[in-house]
């Protein structure tokens, strides 16, 4: 019982359901009464009429007529009844002319006059002391008397209501008990009930409290769960997945960024260690211009992965291909490499330009680096929201479409001596704003690689 109690007073679900459940029971326990009420207000006339010819026909059977006259011997519970102070049963024996023949009190005067054979047999008149009224019936004894005598019967009231008054009392005098156990019994099985439906929801919050860190692998059972808690389990589990995905990403960066970085401060280290004159200073600052590389594609990388676009950050993709293109063109002719710029008209989408501009100058950076001397990257812009940089390279085999965009790979490191962070950064730019890289063949060899972003929507046409 104290559980019931504490349930019942508690703030959780499962209390919220019993005390919600337990007034539903309440208001269809009103909702009867008041339909039993209706009921008998609609049938109380009827009652009263068969409770009268059942009256009448209970003195009909006592009455006696013999050459003296009427006697009516009644049994004592009718006598007491009919001798009551208070006149709440009177009854009147009268011949066809209307004279009293025998009467309860003294009455020596028709209850109501005698009907015509289509009237109604039934009657009422007030109570003199003002205590309600009297309702009577007038039934014809069937004794085989010239002329036939009639019998009227009548009860009156304490007040109104008696009738509902005695049914209600004995309905609450035998009824209360069975009333009180149906309560408790329907109180009882109401908080089994929701406990047993909430006890999935409870297993699962169980075993979701377990759930950290060190077992971030785990995820919550989806079966045998009800169908509107089924879909917010599975975002839960989606929600787990990004999380582990995140932590062994961030395992995964930690130590393959320990290691890129190990190994130029060790050469370095190295050539300071060694260093003899100053013929070994550019060697050395190769060195630390891979360690700054490094470090800036670690912070690119980091500010790409907190990209969070404003609703109104807009970017227009011709621009940011043209300034790609003027800032690397002095990069290709040094390398004896050209860049060709194939642009339509500004084309403007939901992004930010400075971040499009990184994803595209590491697209055109590595095309660079596969491409031989001699020949050109071309950067396309269109059709759509897309931009394409085209390379003379030995393209990408299929196999390592996915592979070269992990971070630290590089499909050929003999070429391409960056730390392998460029076209991850590209792709995670790309798929921030709505979007994704494609891998393709060019036509004549080489690979095609697109950036796609979402478009802004079409203004409605009025």
């Amino acid at each position: 019982m104290k559980r019931i109690i504490r349930a019942l007073v508690s703030d959780s679900l499962e209390a919220r359901l019993i005390r919600r459940m337990t007034v539903i029971v309440m208001l269809v326990f009103v909702f009867f009464l008041l339909i039993l009420n209706v009921q008998y207000e609609a049938e109380r006339d009827s009652l009263r009429d068969r409770s009268l010819r059942a009256q009448a026909a209970d003195l009909a059977y006592h009455v006696r007529v013999d050459g003296d006259g009427v006697a009516l011997s009644l049994p004592p519970n009718l006598e007491n009844a009919y001798d009551r102070p208070d006149r709440q049963f009177i009854y009147v024996i009268a011949d066809g002319s209307g004279r009293i023949l025998a009467s309860s009190h003294g009455q020596d005067a028709l209850l109501a006059p005698l009907p015509e054979p289509d009237d109604n047999i039934y009657f009422s008149f007030p109570d003199l002391a003002g205590r309600g009224a009297y309702y009577g019936i007038t039934v014809p004894l069937a004794k085989g008397e010239k002329p036939p005598l009639y019998l009227q019967v009548a009860q009156g009231s304490l007040h109104e209501d008696v009738l509902a008054d005695s049914l209600v009392e004995e309905f609450l005098e035998r009824s209360w008990p069975f009333l009180l156990l149906a309560a408790a019994a329907i109180l009882l099985v109401t908080v089994w009930t929701v406990r047993q439906a909430l006890s999935p929801l409870k297993a699962l919050s169980r075993r979701a409290r377990r759930i950290g860190p060190a077992n971030l692998e785990t995820r919550l059972p989806e079966q045998g769960l009800p169908d509107e808690v089924r879909p917010l389990v599975h975002a839960v589990n989606r929600s787990l997945a990004r999380i582990e995905e995140g932590y062994r990403r961030e395992r995964d960066f930690t130590a393959n960024a320990a290691h890129e970085l190990r190994t130029p401060l060790a050469v370095l280290k190295a050539h300071i260690e060694t260093m003899s004159g100053l013929e070994d200073v550019p060697q050395l600052l190769e060195e630390m211009d891979n360690v700054e590389r490094l470090v800036t594609q670690l912070l690119r990388l980091s500010q790409a992965d907190n990209l969070v676009l404003r609703p109104d950050e807009r970017a227009d993709l011709a621009s940011v291909a043209r300034g790609v293109a003027e800032q690397l063109a002095p990069v290709a002719l040094a390398q004896g490499k050209g860049i060709s710029l194939a642009e339509g008209g500004p084309l403007q989408v939901h992004g930010n330009g400075d971040f499009l501009a990184l994803a595209l100058r590491n697209l055109v950076e590595n095309a660079l680096a596969h491409t031989p001397r001699g020949e050109t990257v071309e950067i396309r812009t269109g059709p759509g929201a897309s931009i394409s940089v085209i390379d003379r390279g030995p393209g990408v085999p299929p196999q390592d479409v996915e592979r070269i965009f992990e971070r630290f790979v590089r499909a050929r490191p003999e070429v391409y001596a960056g730390a392998g962070l460029g076209l991850s950064i590209a792709r995670r730019i790309a798929a921030i704003h709505g979007g994704a890289i494609e891998v393709g063949q060019a036509e004549g060899g080489g690979a095609v690689f697109t950036l796609r972003v979402a478009e802004l929507p079409h203004p409605p046409v009025m």
